[in-house]
């Protein structure tokens, strides 16, 4: 072989040396590939892997149970709230004139069934009957417990004797159910419209006379707020609520505050004795912005808003 062939073919041939090199670093490269591939599945497969995961994922289900614990006590300290500040305002309402003993507001959940219909106020001394319906004592204090017999039709009227109803059985089913719901539902609405409430049927006189005197004959801020039973959808289970609440069935049924100052007769009997706007004005606390008798009756009826 000629000595410049044999120079050419050694120069391009690699050397020993660096066939060892490539060689070395492909086992190196080759090597790590293995050691990092075992070594993760041998990592997630630990049990220092396996405490860590599992305490991490407690630490964010301890995070989302405090979380929920902390809403709902903020929840239960909003419902705590309301309730005492209901309480307060209730407990601040000192007695008045026109209270009875052992009346309550209406807050419709569920007036209490031991009030009973058909009581009679006992004639205290110095007390009349007003209509045979009532006592008034006359040293001042107005107290209210009209009859409220069952089977009448919730117009008081002389002579009114209709028969009894049959009792309502007990156990009431699921839409006797729905329609108690229903009227406290409705009645709570009634009550927040103002502090003065007129139950009247639009047909009955003595509830046209109860709306005469406070309608035309005052000036009451905010004015009454009238619903007329007899067209109203739920009229007669408001009226058997008011029954059970008030002690009385008959309308009108004047309420201040939820609690009953008599009907038509009564109010007439207040208007005459000089007596009706101190009574709604204390009864009706800082609810009852103003009231006060109009000089002339007015040649046009006062708009008043009614419900029905």
């Amino acid at each position: 072989m000629p000595t410049d062939l044999r120079a050419r073919t050694t120069a391009t041939m690699p050397s020993n040396r660096r066939l060892k090199a490539t060689g070395l670093i492909a086992l190196l490269t080759l090597l790590v590939i293995i050691y990092v591939t075992t070594g993760a599945k041998n990592t997630q497969n630990s049990a220092f892997y396996t405490r860590t995961v599992e305490a991490m994922h407690n630490r964010q289900s301890a995070a989302s149970h405090d979380a929920v614990l902390a809403d709902e006590k903020a929840r239960a300290d909003r419902v705590a709230k309301v309730q005492k500040e209901h309480e307060g305002a209730m407990e601040s309402k000192a007695p008045s004139a026109g209270e009875k003993e052992g009346q309550k507001p209406i807050l419709v959940q569920e007036a209490e069934k031991s009030a009973q219909g058909g009581k009679k106020v006992e004639e205290g001394s110095g007390g009349k009957g007003v209509a045979g319906r009532k006592m008034v004592p006359t040293d001042g204090r107005v107290v209210i417990n009209e009859k409220g017999d069952e089977g009448l039709d919730g117009v008081a009227k002389v002579g009114n004797t209709g028969p009894r109803e049959s009792e309502v059985a007990k156990g009431a089913d699921d839409e006797e159910a729905e329609e108690a719901a229903k009227v406290e539902e409705e009645m709570n609405a009634i009550l927040k419209k103002g502090p003065v409430i007129v139950f009247s049927k639009s047909y009955c006189p003595f509830s046209m006379k109860a709306k005469h005197i406070l309608l035309d004959l005052y000036t009451i801020t905010p004015p009454p707020y009238v619903v007329e039973l007899d067209q109203h959808e739920l009229g007669p289970g408001l009226q058997a609520a008011l029954l059970k609440s008030t002690g009385r069935r008959t309308v009108p049924n004047v309420l201040i505050n939820g609690k009953s100052i008599g009907g038509g007769d009564d109010i007439q009997e207040l208007h005459e004795t000089g007596k009706l706007a101190e009574t709604v004005q204390a009864m009706g606390g800082k609810r009852v912005m103003g009231v006060k008798p109009n000089p002339k009756p007015p040649s046009e009826k006062r708009s008043a808003r009614f419900r029905s």
